[in-house]
């Protein structure tokens, strides 16, 4: 019979048999050691117990410091102290010096004060007949987000003296099948004088004006350019913007004269996809009037028009000739953004009764801190060296932020801010002398240039 080979111990089975004997070999060593400390230990020689607790089981008593004593009477049981009674010959005498009695006078000064039973009272805080009392216009003014507010007024109350009227006004409106429309009223007032926002630079003093567009894209940033920038900052609208009636009545009520934007056929390589409602060459001036009719229904309140791109559109004179002339029907100006190197506007502002500025140049072509401040140093230049100066941006923050701290900055540079309107007039200046804005009002608007300093 053959031999049985022995079998090999199974690998789990040796695991399991070792651990038992292990765990029983160190569970035998620590109970012995323990029964051994428990018979034969000494409680002299062990350390204190312990007790450690996440919470107290009692609240431990505070002992209370003893003051110490610093009068007499400090520990006597409160009492009740009678008003003490005055009587009017306690009243103190008016006090009197002898250089006083020397040049005859036997009272002290009215103080605008009264003693009743012994306890004084103003009767008098201001007189107001005294004619020296500083007019408002006068008291000291901090300009908060844009805003001079004086003493005595909060900013609400002066945000809403700067408000300008609600539109539309009816005298410079008309109904149309296309909606509201501005026109020019029968007593000759226009709607680029009515939704002007008033100014008046009496000192010829050189002004500067910004506009600020692209407006009503971003909620965030129109609401911060409505409430933090001066109310003299001109405002324009892009077209197709969401809610614009809505966002132009908030920037007339804090102050900001509004422009709308046209959209204008631009170069095909010009950045940007064209305008679904552009007006283009290749209209004929029908098509031009229902286009640019129907954009201005949109909305009412605006002072005037501003180009939104327009490359091509500004360089043809036929399709300018148009646009001019029915922007000038309308009561309208028209303000070029600055940023075309050629225009044909200026062939037609002479012969068209048109109120027309060009901005000199934008500021944020290059969105950056400081080339938006060399733009602005440059701006300032030009209205000293000229008399005034038109800058234009976009609702870019950076523009804003650098545009709050600048405008802050004019006064004590004896430049004055002044709202685009201003700035625009009816045909080409032919001096060469200083051209400040305008300086007094006329019934159709700002002044003509007749009325614009030119003294050098």
């Amino acid at each position: 019979m053959a031999a049985q080979a022995p079998r090999e111990p199974s690998p789990l089975r040796s695991a399991i048999k070792h651990s038992v004997l292990s765990f029983a070999t160190v569970g035998f060593a620590l109970t012995a050691m323990a029964g051994g400390i428990h018979l034969w230990g000494s409680e002299d020689t062990s350390s204190p117990v312990r007790q450690i607790a996440l919470f107290e089981t009692k609240t431990p008593a505070i002992t209370t410091p003893q003051l110490k004593t610093r009068l007499a009477s400090s520990n006597a049981p409160a009492r009740q102290i009678a008003a003490p009674v005055y009587r009017p010959e306690d009243t103190p005498q008016p006090f009197i010096t002898d250089a006083m009695i020397a040049r005859g006078e036997t009272a002290a000064p009215d103080l605008g004060i009264d003693y009743v039973d012994g306890v004084s009272r103003v009767v008098r805080v201001a007189d107001n007949s005294n004619t020296n009392t500083p007019d408002v216009a006068e008291r000291p003014t901090v300009r908060i987000n844009g805003i001079s507010v004086s003493s005595g007024q909060s900013w609400q109350e002066s945000r809403s003296t700067l408000a300008l009227p609600h539109a539309p006004v009816a005298a410079v409106s008309e109904r149309t099948p296309v909606g509201t429309l501005p026109k020019i009223s029968d007593d000759g007032r226009t709607p680029a004088g009515v939704y002007a926002r008033p100014f008046a630079n009496t000192e010829g003093r050189p002004t500067v004006s910004i506009i600020l567009g692209g407006l009503g894209i971003n909620r965030t940033h129109t609401r911060s350019a409505i409430d933090e920038l001066p109310p003299e900052v001109t405002l324009s609208f892009a077209p197709g913007t969401r809610d614009l009636q809505g966002w132009i009545d908030q920037a007339r009520a804090a102050g900001h004269e509004v422009l709308l934007e046209v959209p204008l056929e631009a170069y095909e390589l010009s950045s940007g996809p064209a305008h679904p409602q552009s007006l283009t060459t290749a209209m004929q001036e029908a098509q031009i009037d229902a286009r640019l009719s129907a954009l201005m229904a949109s909305a009412s309140g605006y002072f005037g028009l501003t180009n939104y791109q327009g490359g091509r559109f500004l360089r043809s004179p036929e399709s300018v000739t148009h646009l001019a002339r029915l922007t000038a029907a309308r009561g309208l100006a028209f303000v070029e953004d600055g940023s075309l190197p050629r225009s044909a506007m200026d062939t037609v502002t002479t012969d068209a009764p048109l109120r027309f500025r060009r901005a000199n140049f934008p500021i944020d072509t290059q969105p950056h801190g400081g080339d938006i401040q060399e733009r602005l140093l440059e701006l300032e230049t030009l209205a000293i060296d000229k008399g005034s100066s038109v800058g234009s941006g976009f609702a870019y923050p950076v523009t804003i932020d650098i545009l709050k701290a600048w405008t802050d900055s004019l006064p004590a540079k004896g430049i004055v801010l002044a709202p685009a309107s201003a700035a625009t007039h009816t045909r080409p200046s032919a001096t060469t002398g200083r051209e400040t804005a305008s300086i007094a009002p006329q019934a159709g608007g700002q002044a003509d240039m007749e009325a614009v300093d030119t003294t050098g």
